[in-house]
């Protein structure tokens, strides 16, 4: 229990930085993933299309949207 005390700060900052990978490179994407797919189909609803165009227009849509955040080159 005595160590735990001393090194209470790099546990503390080990957990920060942990925390904050598990943001940038897990949670961060997954919700700017589902935005973009959900962006994608909200503008392809009033545009009239076969399925496939339609398709492939969400598929467009949704590659320059994560473009545009940066998660894909």
């Amino acid at each position: 229990m005595e160590k735990v005390k001393q090194y209470k700060f790099v546990i503390l900052i080990a957990i920060i930085i942990l925390g904050f990978a598990f943001y940038w490179f897990e949670w961060r994407p997954g919700k700017i993933r589902a935005r973009c797919l959900t962006e994608g189909e909200f503008a392809a609803v009033p545009l009239e299309f076969t399925d496939n165009k339609r398709f492939e227009f969400i598929v467009n849509y949704y590659l320059q949207c994560v473009r545009r955040f940066g998660l894909e080159k």
